[in-house]
């Protein structure tokens, strides 16, 4: 009898380099996200936020009056990371605009998980904002602490508007992250729903490579998460089911 996903997925080599399940949001991505302000009134003093604060809940006028008193835009805070980033994970646009146009740098490298700016709005899905760095020049090919760019992101968190933007921008839809993984593997694992998988595959996506270290097809790492909705998916687009993995393992050994 084949192994079954939770056995196989104990054995070294049988998952990405870095195992899905450990990608989570940094600790600190929640940080002032999902906390809303609440309506303004005349009693809300605002006046002793320090900014990253007032970043994060998207004060304006308390931002400008901080920076205009000398802080620097591309300061890090004590966590390695800069008010852009936390403008764009609030989808505050207003400031993100703001703070570039005072010298933050679109790409700056920070937190746990040595992220751009870009790659915390592709992971809460904030499609605006990710809209607004691509037109100042962020660069959504670059890769995170884990290996990741923001198509993989997207994919694995289940962004598919995401998804379709950034290959309307003219990213690969097979392209490998670190691990060897591509944006359909990652949707296959992660993302138990009928998108991004079917986007993907309307865009002629390779559905039998395999990756770079287990040469799992999305068929096998489909079948590893039980995610039966991206298998009906993959066979009906041609998956093959005798492809082997590193392992020699196919379709039906872990059926």
């Amino acid at each position: 009898m084949a192994d079954g996903p939770d056995e196989y997925d104990t054995e070294a080599g049988c998952v990405p380099l870095l195992h899905p399940e450990e990608i989570k949001p940094q600790s600190h991505y929640n940080h002032g996200y999902g906390e809303p302000l609440g309506r303004k009134t005349h009693i809300d003093d605002y006046s002793t936020w320090d900014i990253v604060k007032a970043t994060q809940y998207g004060i304006y006028e308390r931002c400008r009056e901080l920076v205009e008193a000398g802080y620097d835009v591309r300061q890090p805070d004590k966590e390695n990371v800069t008010l852009l980033h936390w403008a764009a994970i609030n989808n505050r646009i207003d400031l993100v605009k703001y703070y570039i146009s005072k010298g933050a740098i679109v790409d700056q490298l920070g937190g746990d998980l040595n992220s751009t700016p870009l790659h915390w709005a592709t992971r809460q899905g904030h499609l605006s904002m990710v809209v607004q760095l691509m037109k100042y020049g962020a660069d959504p090919s670059l890769i995170d602490g884990e290996g990741c760019s923001c198509i993989h992101l997207a994919a694995q968190f289940g962004h598919t508007s995401i998804v379709a933007y950034l290959i309307a921008k003219g990213q690969d839809v097979d392209m490998m992250d670190q691990n060897g993984m591509t944006p359909l593997m990652w949707a296959a694992y992660r993302t138990h729903s009928v998108d991004p998988t079917r986007l993907l595959l309307t865009f002629n996506v390779s559905v039998n490579l395999g990756d770079k270290y287990h040469k799992n097809t999305a068929l096998h790492w489909a079948v590893l998460a039980g995610n039966t909705t991206v298998i009906s998916l993959l066979l009906e687009a041609g998956a093959n089911v005798d492809a082997q993995n590193i392992k020699c393992f196919n379709f039906i050994c872990h059926m």
